[in-house]
C-alpha cells in the first residue's frame, strides 16, 4: 500500500473520531420533542439538585465536567459535576476572590475565567475576571487555584454585562442593552493580573455593535470554536453569530420560553442552558437546527362528560370518580383544579393558593380583589377577543365566594355577576377551596362544542383599570401560550 492511501485513511479515521467526540453520546436526552420543520417543543432534561446552587448564573463544560456558579452576593465558589443535575458536585472555593456579581464562565487555554462583570447600577469603577485552574485530587483533595485576578475597565464608563466568551484566545464581553439602539461587544487584548498593573486596569476595546431588539438583555454567551459560531442567550431568544461577523444582525434567532435563563455553554455539538429556577435544557446538534422557536409543548386537556347531574356540597366527593384533573403550571403539591361536564352543568373543584390581600369591603369602587380566572376561547389568537369568555371566581370580601363574567376587551375592565352559578367553599389561611356548578349555557350557549380553547390563571383587580397577574401564582395550563386545546371525553 502506498503512503498516500494510508495517509488518507488515517485522516478519515481522525475525522471520524473528532466527529464522535463532538457529537452527543448515545442515549443523551434531548430537550426537544414534537419537532417540526421550524418549531419544536422544549422541556428540561435535568433539574439542579444541589441545594446551594440556587441561582445558576454561569455554566461551562471543561475537562469532562460541567462548571457552574451562583449569581451576585454568593460565595466566591465554583461547582464541578459530571452530571447536569449537580447532585454530587464538587464544591470548590476560589481563594482570594470575591463574588460581587459573577455573571458568566469562559475558558482560556484550559483555565476557567469566572467573570465578575455584573453592574446593575453601572457604578463600579472596574469589574473583575478571575482566572482559575482546577487541580484534581491527589495527595490533597481536589481544589482550584487562583492564577490571576484581572481588573477591567471600559473606555466609555461603567457597563453592566452578563455575557462572556473567548474567541481567538481573547476574552469578549457583551454588555446589557438598556434601551440603546444596539448592544456593544468589547474585547480584551490582554488579561493582566492586578499585581502587574500598578493600580490600573485592563482596558476593554469596543469591537462591534450587535443589532438586537431595543432593550434585549443578553444574559450569557458562549463561542464554539469548531464551527466558529457565537451564541447569545436572553430571556426570550438564542441568537447566533458567525465568528467572522460579530456585528450587525444575527445570522439566526430562536424564540425560547424557558423562564429566567442566565447560563449557556457548548458540550461538543450539544447546547446546554439553564435557568435560575434550576431547570437545565440540552439541544443535541443545535447549530444544525433551523428552528424559529423552541417552546413548551402546547397544552392539551380533556373535559369528561356524563349524563348524570350532581348537587355540590363543597367537597366534590359526589363526582370525584368522573372528573379530570387539569395539569396546571406553577401549582404546589397540594393544589389542584378538576372539572366535569355533568348534564347541563360544568362542575369545578379546586384548591389553590390565594393572595386575598385586598377585598372589595376594604376598597372603594368596583375592586373585587383576587380571583381565579377561567378563560374559554373560540379561536386561537395572541390576545383576548370580545367573543372569548372570562369567568372569575373569588372572595368578594363581603359575603364570601362569588363568580363574575369579565370583559377585558375595552378600555376599562367590566365585571358582572355570573348568572346560573352555584358556589361552595371559602378562603382560609391563604388557600382557596371551592366547588362550583355553572350552567353550560352561560359558557357555550345552546350547544357545547366537541372541542374548545381554555386557560386558567390567578389575578388581582384594583378598580376598573388595573389588572395584575400574581407572579408565581399564574396557574396557566398552557404557559406561555394564551390558549390550549380541550376535547370532550364522553363517559
Amino acid at each position: 500500500m502506498s503512503m498516500r492511501p494510508l495517509l488518507s485513511l488515517v485522516v478519515l479515521m481522525l475525522a471520524a473520531l473528532a466527529a464522535v467526540a463532538q457529537s452527543p453520546s448515545a442515549g443523551e436526552r434531548d430537550s426537544l420533542t414534537e419537532v417540526s420543520e421550524k418549531h419544536a417543543a422544549l422541556e428540561p432534561v435535568a433539574r439542579i439538585a444541589l441545594a446551594e446552587l440556587n441561582e445558576c448564573s454561569g455554566l461551562q463544560y471543561l475537562g469532562g465536567a460541567f462548571w457552574a456558579h451562583n449569581d451576585s452576593g454568593a460565595e466566591a465558589r465554583l461547582y464541578r459535576s459530571t452530571e447536569m443535575d449537580f447532585a454530587k458536585a464538587e464544591i470548590l472555593d476560589v481563594p482570594g476572590a470575591d463574588n460581587v456579581d459573577w455573571e458568566d464562565l469562559a475558558v482560556l487555554d484550559g483555565d476557567l475565567l469566572a467573570c465578575d462583570i455584573g453592574d446593575n447600577g453601572r457604578a463600579r469603577e472596574s469589574v473583575m475576571v478571575y482566572r482559575v485552574r482546577y487541580v484534581p485530587a491527589g495527595e490533597k483533595p481536589a481544589r482550584v487555584e487562583l492564577v490571576a485576578a484581572c481588573p477591567i475597565q471600559y473606555p466609555d464608563g461603567a457597563h453592566d454585562a452578563e455575557g462572556a466568551f473567548v474567541k481567538d484566545g481573547k476574552l469578549h464581553l457583551v454588555v446589557k442593552n438598556r434601551g440603546e439602539k444596539s448592544t456593544t461587544l468589547f474585547r480584551l487584548d490582554e488579561l493582566k493580573d492586578a499585581r502587574d498593573l500598578a493600580g490600573k486596569a485592563n482596558v476593554a476595546l469596543a469591537v462591534g455593535e450587535l443589532t438586537l431588539p431595543a432593550g434585549e438583555q443578553i444574559t450569557a454567551a458562549d463561542f464554539d470554536s469548531a464551527s466558529g459560531t457565537l451564541v447569545l442567550l436572553s430571556y426570550t431568544h438564542i441568537y447566533r453569530y458567525s465568528g467572522d461577523k460579530l456585528s450587525g444582525e444575527p445570522a439566526h434567532k430562536t424564540l425560547i420560553a424557558a423562564r429566567q435563563c442566565e447560563a449557556i455553554c457548548f458540550k461538543g455539538s450539544r447546547l446546554v442552558f439553564a435557568n435560575e429556577q434550576r431547570d437545565v435544557y440540552a439541544v443535541n446538534g443545535f447549530l444544525q437546527t433551523k428552528y424559529e422557536s423552541m417552546l413548551p409543548a402546547l397544552g392539551k386537556a380533556v373535559l369528561p362528560v356524563v349524563k348524570d347531574a350532581f348537587e355540590i356540597d363543597g367537597t366534590g366527593e359526589a363526582w370525584s370518580n368522573y372528573r379530570s384533573e387539569i395539569a396546571l403550571a406553577g401549582r404546589g403539591q397540594d393544589e389542584h383544579l378538576g372539572w366535569l361536564l355533568a348534564g347541563d352543568r360544568l362542575l369545578l373543584k379546586g384548591r389553590l393558593r390565594y393572595q386575598g390581600d385586598f377585598q372589595s369591603s376594604r376598597l372603594a369602587g368596583s375592586s373585587l380583589g383576587s380571583a381565579i380566572l377561567l378563560s374559554f376561547g373560540v379561536e386561537r389568537r395572541l390576545n383576548v377577543a370580545a367573543q372569548d369568555l372570562q369567568i372569575a371566581i373569588g372572595d368578594n370580601g363581603e359575603s364570601g365566594l362569588e363568580a363574575w363574567r369579565v370583559d377585558l376587551t375595552g378600555e376599562r375592565i367590566k365585571l358582572s355577576r355570573l348568572e346560573g352559578c352555584a358556589l361552595k367553599g371559602c378562603v382560609k389561611k391563604g388557600v382557596l377551596e371551592f366547588e362550583a356548578s355553572i350552567a353550560a349555557s352561560q359558557i357555550w350557549g345552546e350547544k357545547v362544542p366537541d372541542s374548545f380553547l381554555f386557560n386558567a390563571m390567578t389575578w388581582k383587580l384594583r378598580g376598573e383599570r388595573e389588572l395584575q397577574f400574581s407572579g408565581e401564582d399564574i396557574y396557566s395550563l398552557f404557559r406561555p401560550y394564551l390558549w390550549g386545546d380541550v376535547n370532550l371525553r364522553r363517559q
